[in-house]
């Protein structure tokens, strides 16, 4: 019975902590609200976890390797760019509805200068030669002219920024244009098509 109880309580204290980090930031974030939160003490918190960091860096390990999981198929898709990045764009729009917390963590993470999400995910994608074999594809299709001339750092900046941005400004769209969270989720499976066109449109030659 031990074991059960430990990774229940455990899997409790990560779902708390995404909580409170998102609404208060890892500076705002206190041990004793993440214990309030998981309905435990702090002394059990600390059993645990022993420091606010150390409970930081699992979630953010979890939501890089989360995050590796749902690439990889697309990168290692035997397939055009275009149809890996339609993979890619199904495979982290469904992930991240799932997981809104991971761009927020992200965003976190950039706003107190640091660089733990974006270093441990590069590491992943440069050790299985991922990144680099998809960059070398893309330059191919270049020369093959299925590509326009954009160098890949702007095509990978404007996938990345498209597929993120609506779940890391949630909050705001979502206030302001008075959204139920059901319709959100149901405007993010639209715009799995609309990214994708606007990659075709934006980088393929006519």
């Amino acid at each position: 019975m031990d074991k059960p109880i430990k990774k229940d309580t455990e899997a409790e204290i990560l779902k708390a902590a995404k909580r409170v980090f998102i609404e208060k930031g890892y500076d705002g974030a206190r041990m004793q609200e993440i214990a309030d939160e998981a309905n435990i003490n702090k002394a059990m918190l600390h059993y645990y976890f022993r420091s606010k960091e150390a409970l930081f860096s699992k979630i953010l390990e979890e939501a890089v390797d989360l995050s590796v999981a749902n690439m990889f198929p697309a990168f290692q898709y035997n397939g055009t760019i275009m149809e890996k990045m339609e993979r890619l764009v199904n495979n982290y729009i469904d992930t991240m509805s799932k997981n809104p917390h991971i761009p927020l963590f992200l965003l976190s993470e950039m706003s107190r200068g640091q660089q733990s999400f974006q270093t441990k995910l590069k590491s992943k994608m440069m050790e299985n030669g991922i990144l680099p074999a998809f960059i070398h594809q893309y330059l191919q299709e270049q020369e093959q002219r299925i590509l326009r001339p954009v160098p890949p750092n702007h095509f990978i900046l404007t996938v990345m920024s498209l597929i993120n941005f609506p779940f890391i400004a949630k909050s705001i769209f979502i206030t302001m244009l008075d959204l139920p969270e059901k319709d959100f989720l149901a405007m993010m499976q639209e715009r799995k098509t609309i990214v994708i066109n606007v990659l075709k449109d934006s980088f393929t030659q006519s």
